[in-house]
């Protein structure tokens, strides 16, 4: 008996260890990290002061928690189980439709009952959107507000019944309702893609992604260049779709479902990667410099991996008019304020604003504050 008793402390104490064992043995590049907002915690320095004040033990409890080798493996399996058999979600803003789709709840919430837009603000906004957008095609720049449909507007069937109503005064709406009364060149593609979704093979917009998947951005991509071919008289380099593969998603199409940190997956779909072929013979070999504002939706057509290839590498992307990201991959971004944008974007061949239909919160992100000095420039030169 007591043999036993003893051999089964000596297992609880050497399970106690298990964690430090595996912090000291186990690569970290071994386990997956977690996505979505984890934080870590630095180490304090050691000083009478902080022990005293117990600073210092706190951070050594922070650090074994935040920072353990084993903790994305042990998250990982606690989702699992409340999936699985309680089906909960540890997610911010996840809103769980019908058939178990994944929704962005602020995004539903903008569909359904919010507006965030002013009506007056951006109706001057849009007036001064015109006017520059006139002055940018006599200047031989191309200009083009492209609005892709959120998946709260595709998927508005498998959405909760109380935010299946569409807010007649949402930011969409009064968007749309201003550009065409100012006379503003935009894409409205949300006709465009509800066709699509009836007849494409594979997943435009995934049951637990948050965006567009890769192979439904590369359509807007294709309708883009060609439209853009078509200003800067057929002198871009063609792009051809040569073949395209399948797999299970990768990389942002599952978004959603990879930021619930779950050991399994819960969408098996067939995935599709267009492989594209670049020709720039025949003096197709203008690669204009394309300043593009926006949402995250731009990252579904970078995804696609071919706008170096198109694009001038001094192109830039403007994410939420806050930070800037380069058409290649040599500059590290940096905040939009280490940028002449008024100047930068005058000297550019075309700007193009990207916005998905319910992500409007915020919208132009700043714009606003320097198309004046834009237009001023482009009026002087």
């Amino acid at each position: 008996m007591k043999l036993r008793t003893n051999i089964l402390f000596c297992i609880g104490l050497g399970i106690l260890f298990v964690p430090l064992v595996v912090q000291l043995s186990v690569a970290k590049k071994s386990i997956n990290p977690l996505k979505g907002a984890y934080e870590k915690t630095d180490t304090l320095r050691l000083s009478l002061e902080n022990v005293i004040s117990k600073k210092w033990q706190q951070n050594w409890e922070d650090i074994f928690q935040n920072n353990l080798t084993l903790k994305p493996t042990v998250v990982r399996i606690g989702h699992e189980i409340d999936y699985r058999l309680f089906g909960e979600y540890h997610m911010g803003d996840l809103l769980v439709g019908k058939s178990g789709v994944l929704f962005s709840k602020s995004w539903a919430k903008s569909r359904c009952c919010e507006n965030h837009l002013h009506e007056d603000s951006l109706a001057v906004f849009t007036e001064k959107l015109e006017k520059l957008s006139e002055l940018m095609k006599k200047n031989n720049q191309y200009f083009k507000v492209i609005i892709p449909p959120s998946k709260e507007e595709i998927y508005q069937s498998f959405l909760p019944k109380e935010y299946k109503k569409e807010h007649h005064h949402s930011d969409y709406n009064l968007l749309i309702n201003q550009l065409k009364a100012n006379g503003v060149a935009y894409w409205d593609l949300l006709d465009y893609y509800q066709n699509a979704m009836d007849t494409s093979r594979f997943p435009l917009y995934s049951k637990t992604s948050v965006h567009w998947t890769t192979y439904g951005a590369h359509f807007t991509l294709l309708k883009l260049l060609e439209d853009m071919n078509g200003f800067f008289d057929d002198q871009l380099p063609s792009l051809a779709v040569e073949s395209i593969s399948t797999s299970l998603f990768k990389g942002g199409d599952g978004d959603h479902e990879t930021t619930l940190n779950l050991f399994s997956r819960i969408d098996h779909s067939k995935f599709a990667y267009p492989k594209y072929t670049v020709d720039s013979s025949g003096g197709k070999n203008f690669r204009p410099k394309i300043i593009t504002l926006g949402d995250s939706f731009y990252w579904g057509i970078k995804s696609c991996w071919m706008l170096p290839y198109i694009f001038d590498k001094d192109s830039k992307y403007l994410y939420y008019f806050s930070k800037v990201h380069y058409n290649n991959s040599t500059i590290e971004s940096h905040p939009i304020d280490e940028l002449a944008i008024a100047n930068e974007i005058a000297n550019s061949d075309g700007l193009i604003i990207l916005n998905s239909s319910h992500n409007l919160k915020g919208f132009p992100y700043g714009l606003e504050n320097k198309i004046d000095a834009l237009i001023n420039i482009l009026e002087n030169e």
